[in-house]
């Protein structure tokens, strides 16, 4: 289900300045978040908070985060490929239920963290097509057979090519956070080779396209409802300029990155720091005042908050201002 993005609580460091920021400064943050989620970590995983089990989306976004730690690397990857479930994708937590949308943000993990590893064995290989199997299969359907044939009679092939991305469930609505984040999972750190996968990555970056705010950026699925234009807000869009960098020349892309700083929640928590700064970057954008907002609220442990999901996602945005992006498309 989507969450509430909290508000973390701001660390000591309250002197920072776009001016003043140093890449010293950065380096400083980023070494003790660091310490901090290698410290948080256990069994292969992260859950959500010190002490909680283990949970596919904090354990994403540390391990990626921590890429470069090979032991902790090869116990994730083992991680994933041992919890993934019969069909394909992962549940939000291990053995809880049925795969969700964590499972886009688990193949993005397991293809990063292979490649940092120097490939993948059969093992892995084995896992990362069952997983796109069966993202590729839980794409939000609008269409019936009947339905789609009369698309095809009447439009031909192109037809058939309408937008569609992919639900926070299965057989639900498609919704632009679990569509961004499977869309990174397929183009990230190559796009992936599979039959139809061109059209399915054509499709999902077009439902993001048409389905951009009138004021530029995201809401969450739709950006009019019952004849009145949603507002965007500065995660979801955020999210779609990340895995929308391979569209850097479209107008909509264009028209939210000069909307971000007027977007509702700008500013409001590290989360959001987090990612407008990871969006700035991979647009080659200046992110000298997300982070240095991001790294004025760092506390004196090195987290960003009790969320470790938030508290890897600003180690992230660290390592982006430092030139070292690895959710750039």
């Amino acid at each position: 289900m989507p969450k509430a993005e909290k508000i973390e609580s701001k660390g000591a460091n309250k002197s920072l300045t776009p001016r003043t920021l140093e890449a010293k400064t950065v380096q400083q943050a980023l070494s003790r978040v660091d310490k901090y989620i290698e410290k948080a970590f256990g069994d292969g995983a992260w859950g959500y908070s010190l002490g909680e089990s283990a949970c596919i989306e904090p354990t994403v976004y540390c391990a990626i985060a921590r890429r470069k730690d090979e032991h902790m690397r090869k116990q994730v990857i083992e991680f994933l490929c041992t919890n993934q479930n019969q069909d394909g994708g992962w549940s939000t937590s291990p053995g809880i239920g049925k795969s969700d949308w964590t499972s886009g943000l688990a193949l993005l993990a397991l293809r990063l963290l292979c490649k940092e590893d120097g490939g993948v064995d059969a093992k892995q290989a084995a896992a990362i097509d069952k997983a796109v199997s069966y993202l590729f299969d839980s794409r939000t359907e609008f269409y019936g057979a009947l339905a789609k044939f009369l698309l095809l009679i009447s439009k031909g092939d192109a037809g058939l090519n309408y937008p569609r991305g992919w639900p926070w469930s299965p057989g639900c609505f498609h919704w632009v956070e679990p569509t961004a984040y499977t869309l990174l999972a397929l183009k990230l750190p190559t796009h992936i080779e599979k039959q139809d996968s061109k059209r399915v990555i054509e499709r999902a970056d077009n439902f993001l396209l048409e389905h951009a705010c009138k004021d530029g950026g995201w809401n969450h699925g739709n950006d009019l409802c019952l004849k009145v234009f949603l507002p965007p807000f500065v995660v979801t869009s955020a999210e779609a300029l990340v895995a929308l960098a391979d569209h850097k020349s479209a107008d909509v892309v264009q028209h939210a990155l000069k909307n971000l700083p007027n977007t509702i929640g700008f500013a409001g928590s590290a989360m959001s720091l987090a990612w407008v700064a990871i969006a700035q970057k991979s647009h080659d954008r200046d992110t000298s005042e997300s982070t240095t907002m991001l790294i004025e609220r760092q506390n004196e442990d090195g987290s960003f908050g009790p969320n470790l999901m938030v508290t890897a996602l600003s180690m992230l945005a660290l390592q982006a201002h430092l030139g070292d992006n690895v959710l750039k498309v």
